[in-house]
């Protein structure tokens, strides 16, 4: 079997649960969403057409048992990424970086999911089968203070009682207008709701180390 990747790179992971393990990103081509504010709209459309033994080759020569499937979104490629973990299950430990929009049946397959729900493109009936897994991490994406009120609607909606919340970098913004708007959802999160619940608050390490800079 091939399909679309965009790139294959050996990082840390700098949000999240997982902030600090490393891993391997195998970022697939294509979104089922077109968000203003996507930081790699260039995955859209630059791909290569690679098999599995392809990828895995490529995957094992960083060492690292952890692989990331990104995007885009990775789950239009749900077949490859399904025959990629029935074979080499024994080798690696697999995670998930998905949109909430699509569900598939193996997705208790994945030893941990990012879920990151795009407010204009919800689907709650997929969001709740994600939340019935023990395996899944919910991260919603905030743009300043005031939208936290839009992420307190969402939890009350979801019932949902646990997640990270993650300032958004927007394309080209300068780093100390994203650091200042960064501080101000801060101190509103402090005086908010959810700051008596369980949901933390991560800042997008990776942007402010290395801005735009790709396959870090």
């Amino acid at each position: 079997m091939q399909d679309r990747i965009c790139e294959i790179f050996y990082s840390l992971q700098l949000e999240g649960a997982m902030l600090g393990y490393p891993a391997v990103f195998v970022r697939f081509s294509g979104c089922n969403l077109n968000c203003d504010f996507c930081d790699t709209k260039y995955a859209f459309d630059e791909y290569k057409i690679m098999s599995l033994l392809e990828v895995e080759e490529v995957v094992s020569s960083y060492r690292c048992k952890r692989i990331i499937f990104t995007g885009g979104e990775p789950l239009l490629h749900a077949s490859f990424i399904e025959l990629f973990i029935k074979q080499f299950k024994k080798k690696y430990e697999f995670f998930l970086e998905t949109n909430g929009t699509i569900w598939v049946d193996f997705a208790s397959e994945f030893d941990h999911i990012v879920v990151s729900p795009k407010f204009d493109s919800l689907n709650y009936e997929v969001l709740e089968n994600y939340k019935t897994l023990k395996n899944v991490e919910f991260k919603i994406l905030v743009q300043n203070a005031q939208s936290l009120k839009d992420i307190e609607t969402f939890f009350k909606n979801l019932n949902l009682i646990s997640a990270t919340i993650q300032p958004i970098y927007f394309s080209n913004e300068p780093l100390n207008k994203f650091i200042k708007r960064t501080q101000d959802i801060v101190e509103a999160f402090k005086k908010s709701n959810l700051a008596n619940s369980n949901v933390r608050l991560i800042i997008q390490n990776h942007k402010i180390i290395y801005a735009e800079q790709r396959g870090v």
